[in-house]
């Protein structure tokens, strides 16, 4: 059996970039540049001939202001066959937020997404901004970083937001690829470099487990490892991370490419949508082992 590359885009958007850096840094250059940093990615998938997942963040999907709204763009993504998934409404940092905003985003995010491409519950899949919550407390894993405290912060648990996504229609979410007991933090053994975690469903949601950001000389180990051990590598990138000189850079997303084309052509690898590879993979039965 081949290895399976799942590739899955943070589409932040020009509403999500003014909420991911300071503000007070904005500018109109890499918000273009992201767009079309975007067409270049659609160009190599197809020459490639990989699907991938874009997580978008669902104001861009709305009629209005280009470079703010820019549907025609998700509705391009979509017709080539890529997944859209959500990324939020407009990028909002969950562990902070209440209850009802979480709701709302989740819910806008997807309904803006479906009728902008019109597939009504199409949006499976959600990734969360920023990689929060990443505190998990069912597990006893715990992070200061997230500027908020379960339960008086209800968007700082996982499991709290997997909750929310069950009960709008989601099937699968982006988590991290381990969450280890606080003690386990501490005193346990190093995580191995390059490991595959058990997926796993928790509150009805498949958790897909993020294992690598970028695409450098370590991304292709794990692409290697996931041909030899016939597993599926979750590969996360920024298209605006395509103008930065570090491990998204368009130098090391050109490589990375080549190298999964070459793996593609003969017959070790698959390169599909995460919702594809749950439906292939785990439909009808608990997650687990790949």
């Amino acid at each position: 059996m081949p290895g399976t590359l799942l590739i899955i885009w943070d589409y932040d958007t020009a509403l999500g970039q003014i909420n991911s850096t300071m503000p007070y840094n904005f500018s109109y250059k890499p918000i273009y540049e992201e767009i079309e940093n975007v067409e270049y990615i659609l160009e190599q998938a197809g020459h490639f001939g990989v699907s991938m997942t874009f997580a978008c963040v669902g104001f861009v999907a709305e009629e209005g202001v280009f470079p703010f709204n820019n549907p025609e763009q998700i509705r391009k993504i979509r017709s080539l066959g890529h997944e859209i998934a959500s990324h939020s409404w407009k990028h909002e940092w969950f562990p902070y937020i209440t209850e009802k905003q979480i709701e709302r985003s989740l819910e806008r995010s997807k309904s803006a997404l479906e009728l902008c491409t019109g597939e009504p519950d199409s949006v499976k899949g959600f990734v969360p901004p920023h990689s929060r919550p990443m505190s998990w407390y069912s597990k006893f894993s715990f992070s200061l970083g997230d500027r908020g405290l379960y339960p008086f912060h209800k968007g700082s648990d996982i499991e709290n937001i997997l909750r929310h996504l069950n009960k709008l229609g989601y099937g699968w979410c982006r988590v991290l690829k381990s969450y280890r007991p606080v003690w386990d933090k501490l005193y346990g053994t190093p995580v191995e470099e390059v490991d595959f975690p058990v997926w796993e469903k928790s509150s009805g949601i498949v958790c897909v487990p993020q294992h690598y950001t970028g695409f450098d000389d370590f991304a292709l180990k794990y692409l290697s490892a996931a041909i030899e051990k016939e597993k599926a590598v979750v590969i996360v990138g920024h298209p605006a991370g395509l103008s930065r000189q570090k491990s998204e850079s368009k130098e090391h997303f050109d490589r990375f490419m080549k190298e999964a084309g070459k793996y593609i052509s003969e017959g070790r690898l698959s390169a599909t949508t995460v919702s594809s590879y749950i439906k292939t993979k785990f439909e009808g039965s608990q997650p687990g082992g790949n």
